[in-house]
């Protein structure tokens, strides 16, 4: 497998030079880490249809707060655009802050850091909560397949939210990545 780190328009030329090369989904998957429902109409479902990614969140997460996202979405912007991760982490962001907002009752710094702690949202993508330690969100881990129809679906997901861990002091492996 090819685990792709590619941004924007460079995953356009990658997948035309690996579909070139003879190379396809069922004989050298391609993982990818910032391939959304967005850029996948910019590369073209054809090109990259079997291809896997890595997100929290696919427009066709089945959950009523989804559901309900997507179609306030497109009744706004129009029916023939997805959403993506990218627009879903935004939108919990700020739902996220209105309720940490009034847990603190105070828009000052502070008083809002202080009340942010085990904060949640019923979120598209599935319920995320605030780690007052690490200012990070639990979010569940999704694998996805890219489909003909240009949407991507599950094919695996962590069997819930995933506890953050930005400074990866949960790891072993880690212990002397800090320097200290």
């Amino acid at each position: 497998a090819v685990f792709n780190t590619l941004n924007g328009d460079s995953n356009v030329a990658f997948f035309r030079e690996y579909t070139n090369a003879g190379l396809n989904a069922k004989d050298m998957p391609v993982v990818s880490v910032s391939i959304a429902e967005e850029e996948v109409g910019g590369i073209g479902a054809q090109n990259i249809e079997g291809q896997l990614t890595a997100w929290n969140y696919y427009q066709t997460v089945d959950s009523p707060q989804n559901a309900s996202f997507v179609e306030a979405y497109k009744a706004k912007y129009g029916a023939n655009k997805p959403t993506s991760d990218p627009m879903e982490a935004a939108y919990t962001s700020v739902y996220l802050w209105k309720n940490t907002v009034e847990k603190a009752e105070s828009f000052e710094v502070d008083d809002v850091i202080e009340a942010a702690d085990g904060v949640t949202f019923d979120a598209p993508e599935g319920t995320v909560t605030i780690d007052g330690d690490n200012h990070h969100i639990t979010k569940t881990a999704r694998i996805g397949e890219i489909r003909g129809d240009g949407l991507i679906y599950t094919v695996w997901e962590s069997d819930g939210a995933i506890e953050p861990d930005p400074y990866l002091e949960s790891y072993d492996w880690a212990s002397g990545l800090s320097g200290n």
